[in-house]
């Protein structure tokens, strides 16, 4: 299981929000994991996927509003494990077997997601600081 106090933060506050539901969505869907709980899994695993997709949504939002240079790779790296949360839903709704997705939901997504968000969402959440700064300073400028 995560901890989040013990996560890297990053300069935007909506997105330390969105890392932080997603750490207890996370650690809910790994706790039925252990327990062997089918319908506590399927429950969990779909509102990670509800949050992801919503999470993911609102960083490409501001990526854009912003010009965010490599947003496209961004993008790509959130569809793609959004692919992979679909596909383990779908494996588990087709098999009932928790065993063929535990490794996926108890090492390979947490893996992913502290390094997503030590490196991407660090870097992403720096510009959008960067660009709003420049926003408000031209603003202060203006009121001048």
């Amino acid at each position: 299981m995560l901890d989040f106090s013990t996560l890297n933060k990053v300069e935007q506050d909506f997105m330390n929000r969105d890392h932080e539901e997603a750490v207890a969505f996370l650690n809910s869907l790994q706790g039925a994991v252990e327990v062997d709980d089918l319908h506590g899994v399927v429950s969990s695993l779909a509102a990670l996927i509800s949050h992801c997709q919503a999470h993911f949504e609102r960083e490409e939002i501001s990526m854009r509003k912003y010009s965010f240079p490599p947003y496209i790779v961004h993008k790509q790296e959130h569809d793609r494990v959004l692919m992979e949360l679909n596909m383990i839903a779908e494996q588990l709704k087709s098999h009932g077997e928790i065993e063929k997705i535990r490794r996926y939901v108890t090492q390979e997504f947490p893996a992913w997601f502290v390094q997503h968000l030590s490196t991407m969402d660090k870097m992403t959440a720096q510009y959008l600081a960067m660009k709003q700064k420049e926003v408000t300073d031209k603003l202060v400028l203006k009121a001048v």
